[in-house]
């Protein structure tokens, strides 16, 4: 399939179709509100999931399953909230509702659905490790980072679906990053991700997140919190581009952050158990 390349005017105009951010469910409003205000009571984000009894049912399941040891014990919400932990239900009700909102009435395929959803997740899980040392960012807000940093391919995938098919075949075909691809072709992720989050008047860090985390660099303000970005970005993708973990630009990064070579090592090591561990949820929550 060959790629139709679009320019900066014809992307404004596609993307300005997309509707304005529709109402949104409750239960999203308030979770969003106490991710931003930092409220961390267990009794009030079980009011709020509440409302949202499919997110209740997976949350069950989840806390249900293997990994916890409780298999058929927890039987309501407050008892799935305390066992999976504040941190990875707000994750995991926040990239479901996401994804939910942005292809609604534009479903993405199942294969690429999978992939957006196990990158972004393990991207973000990735990122929160990363703050155990650098305590100046908050876990939520690197939470949130690492779900939507990747929103211009979500996008692209639901509204320009031709584009967004053959980038990844011509990619595939050549064993190359997509993000290589679609900068050939004037039709690029971060800048439909970043026409989006302007036009949905996201938080600033948010939007230089999604803009420059292939190219930190070009960023002028959080220039730390688009690195780490782009630190985790590289991780996630090791198994497919192992190249990219130690080539000069990644160790620059690593250098600018004070990352030294055996915390990077560790990270690498914990990649495979955190793809495990995401390929699991994805399983059960599908």
């Amino acid at each position: 399939m060959s790629i139709i390349p679009l320019n900066e005017q014809e992307i404004r105009y596609q993307v300005s179709q997309i509707k304005e951010l529709p109402s949104l469910p409750q239960a999203f409003e308030k979770l969003i509100e106490i991710i931003r205000s930092e409220i961390d009571s267990p009794g009030e984000l079980e009011s709020i999931i509440s409302y949202d009894p499919s997110l209740v049912a997976k949350l069950v399941m989840v806390g249900n399953s293997a990994w916890y040891g409780y298999g058929g014990r927890v039987n309501t919400l407050s008892k799935a909230i305390n066992v999976i932990g504040l941190y990875q239900v707000k994750a995991i009700c926040i990239c479901a509702l996401i994804m939910n909102l942005l292809v609604s009435g534009h479903p993405i395929s199942a294969v690429y659905r999978e992939m957006l959803w196990k990158h972004s997740f393990v991207t973000s899980r990735i990122l929160t490790e990363m703050t155990k040392k650098r305590p100046w960012l908050d876990r939520d807000e690197a939470s949130i980072l690492g779900l939507l940093h990747d929103l211009g391919w979500i996008v692209m995938a639901a509204h320009f679906k031709d584009q967004f098919t053959a980038i990844f075949e011509t990619a595939a075909k050549r064993n190359i990053p997509p993000w290589y691809v679609d900068m050939q072709y004037g039709l690029t992720h971060t800048q439909i991700g970043k026409y989006l989050a302007s036009r949905w008047a996201f938080p600033e860090v948010l939007k230089a997140a999604i803009e420059f985390h292939h190219f930190p660099e070009k960023s002028k303000t959080f220039k730390t919190e688009v690195r780490l970005i782009y630190l985790a970005n590289v991780l996630s993708h090791s198994h497919e581009f192992p190249e990219l973990v130690n080539d000069e630009v990644t160790i620059c990064h690593c250098r600018e952050l004070y990352v030294c070579e055996e915390e990077w090592q560790e990270y690498q090591e914990k990649v495979e158990l955190i793809w495990y561990e995401v390929d699991e949820l994805w399983n059960l929550l599908k």
